[in-house]
C-alpha cells in the first residue's frame, strides 16, 4: 500500500473517530457511552497506527534515479498551492492530524492515564501512583493545575473534533511562545517573457509576517458533589463539556471576533475578504454562486466548506422549484461540504432575524493554540450549594494566511 492510499485510510479513521466522539451526549446512558469511549479510542489507536506506517513508508522512500537528484521526501502541490505532504505540519496540522501525536513526539507519555481519570483526580485526590504523579508534576504555585502536555493535547483534540472551523479545514498551529509569526505572500513574483541573451526581468514577492500572539480564554463548569461521587462516566463527560463549550467559542471567535483585544480577530472582520451583502430570505443558490465566483477569481480556492447558522440549512433544504419540487444545488455548489454551527448568530439586523453565511478555503485559516491548559478545582466558592467549580483556561489566536480565500453572505434573513 503506498503512502497516499495509506493517507486516505488516515483520514477516514480520524473522521470514523470525530463521528463516534458527537454521539455522546448528555442523554447517551452511561453504559452505551462507556461503549462509544472505547470504540472512539480504538480508532484513534488505528489512525495512530496507520500514521506510523506513513512515516515509516516516508523514511524507506528512497530516489532510484540519478544520484545527482536532491534526496529527501517527495512533494506534491494541488491546484490550491497546498504541499500534499505533512512536511507543513510543524507550523499547521490538518483537520486530520492529531495534537497528541505532535505531543507524543515532543514529549512521550508517562503517565498512562486518560484526560477524565486526571481531572477527577484533581476533585477527589489521587488514588494511584500514576494520579499522584501527574498531579504533583501539574501543580503550580498558585493552586492549580497546568495539565501535562499529552493530557492537554487530549483536551485539544477533543476540542478539535467538536470544532466546525476546523472541520472545514482550518490549521492548528502549536505555539510555543507568546509572540509567533507566520510568513504570508502580499504579492505575487510577476514572470515576463524574454528573447534571447537578454536580461531576465527582476521581480521580488512581497511577505509580510501574520501575527498569532495567543489571548486567554476560560471556561467555568459546575458539578455537584453527589454528582461527581455517583456518575460512573464522569471521566468521559468532563472533557466532553470542557472541550464542547471552548469548541464553540473558539469557532465565534474564528467566524466573527471582533479583533478588539482580549478577543481575535475572525474572518468577518479582516480586511481582504470578499463579501456579498444579501439583505433578504435565501430564495435561490444565487448567493453562494457569486461567492465561489470572487474566491475563485482571487486564485483562493478550492473552496472546503460553507459554514452557516442551522436555521440557514433549514431553509436551504426546504426551498422548491416552481412545480413543488425540491430546488436543486448548482453541482459546483453542491460539491461543497455545508456545515452547521450555532455560535453564528441568528438574531441580528434591524429586523433582529439576521445571520451571516461563512464560505472560504479554511486551509487558510490558522487557529494557534498553547499546547499548555491549566485547570483550577473551586472547591470553597460553591461550598454553599455543595457543588465544586473546575475553571479551564486556554490561550489562543486566529489568523488568515490568504484574507481573499473567504467570503461572507451578510444579512440572511430567516
Amino acid at each position: 500500500m503506498n503512502i497516499q492510499e495509506l493517507r486516505v485510510q488516515h483520514r477516514a479513521k480520524l473522521k470514523e473517530a470525530r463521528g463516534l466522539y458527537r454521539k455522546i451526549t448528555d442523554d447517551t446512558p452511561e453504559k452505551e457511552a462507556r461503549k462509544i469511549e472505547r470504540d472512539f479510542y480504538a480508532t484513534l489507536s488505528e489512525a495512530d497506527d496507520i500514521h506510523d506506517q506513513i512515516e515509516e513508508a516516508k523514511e524507506a522512500r528512497s530516489d532510484d534515479g540519478d544520484h545527482r537528484r536532491p534526496r529527501g521526501d517527495d512533494k506534491t502541490v494541488d491546484g490550491s498551492g497546498n504541499e500534499g505532504d505533512a512536511r507543513d505540519a510543524a507550523f499547521g496540522l490538518k483537520p486530520e492530524d492529531r495534537v497528541t501525536t505532535w505531543a507524543q513526539a515532543k514529549q512521550p507519555d508517562k503517565h498512562n492515564l486518560t484526560l477524565g481519570q486526571y481531572l477527577g483526580a484533581m476533585v477527589r485526590g489521587a488514588k494511584s501512583e500514576a494520579e499522584k504523579r501527574a498531579l504533583a508534576e501539574g501543580t503550580d504555585s498558585a493552586g492549580g493545575y497546568t495539565v501535562p502536555t499529552m493530557l492537554s493535547a487530549q483536551l485539544i483534540d477533543l476540542l478539535r473534533a467538536s470544532s466546525v472551523a476546523i472541520t472545514a479545514g482550518a490549521r492548528t498551529v502549536p505555539l510555543g511562545s507568546d509572540n509567533n509569526n507566520i510568513a504570508k505572500l502580499a504579492s505575487d513574483p510577476v514572470p515576463a517573457w524574454r528573447v534571447e541573451n537578454a536580461v531576465v526581468a527582476e521581480s521580488d514577492p512581497t511577505f509580510t509576517n501574520v501575527p498569532l500572539v495567543p489571548r486567554s480564554l476560560a471556561v467555568l463548569t459546575k458539578v455537584s458533589r453527589e454528582l461527581f461521587q455517583d456518575t460512573l462516566n464522569l471521566d468521559t463527560e468532563l472533557p466532553r463539556i470542557l472541550a464542547t463549550a471552548l469548541a464553540k467559542e473558539l469557532d465565534r471567535v474564528a467566524l466573527l471576533g471582533s479583533g478588539t483585544a482580549p478577543e481575535p480577530e475572525g474572518i468577518a472582520n479582516m480586511t481582504g475578504i470578499g463579501t456579498t451583502a444579501h439583505d433578504a430570505a435565501l430564495t435561490t443558490y444565487a448567493p453562494f454562486v457569486a461567492a465561489r465566483t470572487g474566491i475563485l477569481s482571487a486564485n483562493a480556492g478550492p473552496i472546503s466548506a460553507i459554514i452557516m447558522h442551522p436555521r440557514d440549512e433549514g431553509t436551504l433544504t426546504g426551498l422548491t422549484d416552481s412545480t413543488g419540487q425540491p430546488l436543486m444545488a448548482p453541482k459546483a455548489v453542491a460539491d461543497i461540504p455545508l456545515l452547521t454551527t450555532t455560535a453564528i448568530p441568528a438574531d441580528g439586523g434591524a429586523g433582529s432575524d439576521e445571520s451571516t453565511i461563512f464560505l472560504g478555503n479554511f486551509a487558510h485559516l490558522m487557529v494557534g493554540i498553547r499546547s499548555e491548559i491549566r485547570v483550577e478545582v473551586l472547591k470553597e466558592r460553591y461550598a454553599d450549594n455543595y457543588q465544586y467549580g473546575l475553571l479551564a483556561h486556554m490561550r489562543a489566536d486566529i489568523a488568515a494566511q490568504h484574507e481573499a480565500a473567504f467570503h461572507t453572505i451578510t444579512g440572511v434573513q430567516g
